[in-house]
């Protein structure tokens, strides 16, 4: 087996490959002087080849590489490819809003069957259904819920894992499994227009208990400084924040901290100051979910 690391992989392609004992191959990347992207696989490849690139930003860039890669790869003699993306940009487009609007989620994933992929592996994708929807390849997503709750173990206690909304239900429930703790939602309400998030308020017995939220991304950080403000009311002694992707935009870090955020920490998906657990044993349960499909 081949695991091919791209300028995108963030480190977790080299993981990856100890773990699965395969060999890895580093792509080669330039910039042409008009802007457009050059990418070469340099080795002859066979068999099974594992593609690691996320899609942050920039993400135009990543997905053109991406894409690149994927036939690249085929070109280099792979019989198979699976590719794994540890952050999916565009997701959460997963439908037209409004009139003439694209769902930009389905031309990613659409994207990538063309250009050759033969499964996918996601992590934490914005709507796991558009996989479904999009895909006919075999996929899979991931939550990296275990490694995160994990890292928060020791310093949570008897504390209480949340949601910040209803949506995020099952991160927190998780969470919560593996660290023998109750967990409940925040009610969250977010205007259309100017994006202002504002929770309405809910019983829940945080006095005096630490507090863990759970959620899949940090953008700009207003819904988590909110609901660290509102638990911090309510009596909770620390409030620790966990996210599988911290796009961290805005000032994001300064605004939870602000609000009274005693930690904050994310995986590796996307690079970030708050990185401090990976998503490459994650990855790793979907790769051994999807091998008798490939």
């Amino acid at each position: 087996m081949f695991v091919v690391a791209t300028s995108f992989s963030n480190g977790i392609a080299a993981k990856l490959a100890e773990k699965l004992g395969a060999r890895l191959v580093r792509a080669e990347e330039k910039t042409f002087p008009d802007g457009e992207s050059y990418l070469r696989i340099p080795e002859k490849l066979g068999g099974t080849t594992l593609i690691v690139h996320s899609l942050y930003a920039p993400q135009d860039v990543a997905y053109m590489k991406l894409l690149m890669a994927i036939d690249a790869a085929k070109g280099a003699g792979a019989d198979r490819v699976v590719v794994a993306i540890p952050y999916v940009a565009y997701a959460r487009q997963d439908k037209r809003f409004l009139e003439g609007e694209p769902i930009t989620v389905s031309i990613v994933l659409r994207g990538l069957e063309t250009a050759g992929a033969d499964a996918l592996v996601t992590v934490d994708i914005h709507q796991p259904r558009s996989l479904d929807e999009w895909l006919s390849i075999p996929h899979v997503n991931v939550l990296p819920v275990k490694e995160l709750a994990d890292y928060f173990r020791v310093k949570l206690g008897q504390g209480v894992v949340l949601a910040p909304d209803k949506g995020a239900l099952h991160r927190a429930e998780e969470a919560a499994k593996v660290l023998g703790l109750s967990y409940d939602y925040l009610e969250k309400t977010r205007d259309r227009v100017t994006g202002e998030v504002a929770i309405s308020p809910k019983e829940i017995d945080v006095s005096g208990k630490n507090v863990l939220i759970i959620d899949d991304i940090i953008s700009t950080g207003g819904t988590i400084a909110l609901a660290a403000r509102s638990m911090l009311k309510m009596g909770a002694a620390n409030v620790y924040v966990a996210c599988t992707h911290a796009l961290l935009v805005k000032g994001a870090l300064d605004r939870i901290y602000h609000e009274g955020v005693k930690e904050a920490a994310a995986t590796d998906s996307v690079p970030s100051p708050i990185s401090k657990v990976s998503v490459a044993e994650a990855i790793l349960r979907g790769l051994q979910q999807i091998r008798e499909a490939i």
